[in-house]
């Protein structure tokens, strides 16, 4: 017979070194409370670390947190598939045992039938992680204005916008922490059309505009202030990587004739 709330016998437990029955007793009568605590658990991570650092992603562009939501809800649904497809397995086996019914097979449906009850956790779990992220996807994507039947070439025209706002935002960062723009970030600036000397002399003034700020005026920059740094640089570098195009050769950056289109919208 297994202690209460807890698939361990208690013949088990009288041959422990240190747990008597007693103390077992004690940790089986707690289990209850860690079971319904465990309610608030099953999942990965909570909704704040989802939100404010798993969607983050050191990006600012909307339909790359939207995919990024999508990404993680097909993960998270094919966790919950595949461990419906494995209940449903192995309830064909536990009905054979049940038939059997030798004491192997009855400890093989008892062991079944815990482990059923243990994975309902996760799986409740899961779906909540997947309610919470379909909530953040119909906020980001209202609060920012995409239509609801956005397609890939929304996606792809966005993504000029992402890159120059993320080598600077990545360029403000070298340079703060090391005083230069590092090789990995000075052929990002190059990949999009900026000069990295031109990048060095914007970032370097608006890190001495920051300094100014702080040292003269007694005011310390926001988070929103970088934010609109990196909008005036998507302002004026947002159209340098044509000059890139045109030194390989290519004519068009978003090709619509390959991309997903929803037909809602387009023909």
């Amino acid at each position: 017979m297994a202690i209460k709330d807890l698939a361990i016998p208690e013949d088990f437990v009288q041959n422990l070194p240190t747990i008597t029955p007693k103390k077992m007793a004690k940790i089986s009568k707690r289990m209850v409370e860690i079971d319904r605590a465990n309610n608030t658990a099953g999942k990965r991570n909570t909704q704040t670390t989802t939100q404010l650092m798993t969607l983050t992603m050191l990006t600012d562009s909307p339909y790359r947190r939207l995919r990024q939501i999508l990404s993680q809800i097909e993960t998270k649904r094919q966790a919950v598939e595949s461990t419906y497809w494995k209940l449903r397995k192995g309830k064909l086996l536990r009905d054979k045992w049940s038939e059997k019914g030798d004491e192997l097979s009855m400890i093989k449906l008892e062991q079944a039938e815990h482990s059923l009850e243990r994975s309902k956790i996760y799986i409740d779990g899961a779906l909540r992680e997947i309610g919470a992220l379909q909530d953040a996807y119909e906020e980001i994507r209202k609060n920012n204005n995409i239509p609801e039947f956005w397609d890939e070439e929304d996606s792809e025209l966005d993504e000029i916008r992402h890159h120059v706002r993320q080598v600077f935002r990545q360029g403000h960062r070298d340079m703060i922490l090391t005083g230069r723009i590092t090789q990995g970030n000075a052929e990002y600036f190059e990949q999009y059309g900026i000069h990295l000397q031109t990048a060095q002399r914007v970032i370097g003034n608006y890190i001495n505009s920051c300094e100014k700020m702080m040292d003269e005026d007694g005011v310390m920059p926001s988070v929103d202030h970088f934010y609109k740094f990196l909008d005036e640089c998507v302002e004026n570098f947002g159209e340098e990587y044509i000059k890139v195009m045109n030194h390989i050769g290519i004519n068009d950056l978003v090709r619509s004739e390959w991309l997903f289109k929803n037909n809602v919208n387009r023909q």
